[in-house]
């Protein structure tokens, strides 16, 4: 399977604009766009329920090249630093496509390596789940709500039928330290409810 080059943005609402212009400027294949998120970051905290103002988005877009890669890291690096964000890179495999991609050379003086943390969490623990990211001191995290879904304990979705829905939390573990406290103390919680917890080997842009 080729490996892929992808990139992922969370950044305020009102930014994806502007931020779509150096996608399309960029030429890159596409991009998945997921609005009016909530969350929190160094910057203070960020909800999907008071407007856009008030709201982040989460933009995953794939780099061909290097070129193209370097163009869109040149281009978000000034917004991140002006408001904040993130943005992750990964390299993960490509299923059922016949595309050949450059892997891209992530070594850069504003590119540092982490660790990728995704939890999928009954809703209704979502206050306990962030306790622990702030006991560990994550710099931040990304929180989309009320996903649908199915584990080994049955169906979960947001509609009124269904009793009980998951959600979806984004984070990122700078150390080793860091990323071993929050694997012991949320073991018990998904053992407890059942869940999923992910761990990628990531590089972000340092800003």
């Amino acid at each position: 399977m080729p490996i892929v080059n992808r990139v992922e943005i969370i950044i305020s609402t009102l930014e994806v604009p502007e931020l779509l212009k150096i996608l399309d400027s960029d030429k890159v294949a596409g991009y998945t766009l997921i609005e009016n998120l909530s969350g929190q970051g160094e910057r203070g905290y960020s909800y999907n329920d008071l407007g856009r103002e008030f709201s982040n988005s989460y933009i995953s877009a794939i780099c061909t090249n290097q070129e193209q890669f370097n163009y869109l890291i040149d281009s978000i690096s000034p917004i991140l630093k002006t408001i904040g964000g993130l943005c992750l890179v990964t390299q993960p495999e490509s299923v059922g496509s016949d595309q050949t991609f450059k892997k891209i050379d992530l070594v850069s003086d504003i590119m540092q390596e982490v660790k990728k943390i995704e939890i999928i969490i009954d809703t209704s623990w979502i206050e306990d789940t962030i306790k622990i990211l702030d006991s560990v001191s994550v710099s931040g995290y990304t929180i989309i709500k009320e996903t649908s879904g199915k584990g080994d304990r049955g169906l979960s979705c947001p509609d009124i039928g269904c009793s009980f829905s998951n959600s979806y939390i984004m984070t990122v573990c700078t150390n080793e330290k860091q990323l071993n406290n929050l694997v012991q103390k949320i073991t018990p919680l998904l053992k407890k409810l059942g869940g999923v917890c992910l761990v990628t080997e990531a590089q972000w842009v340092n800003h």
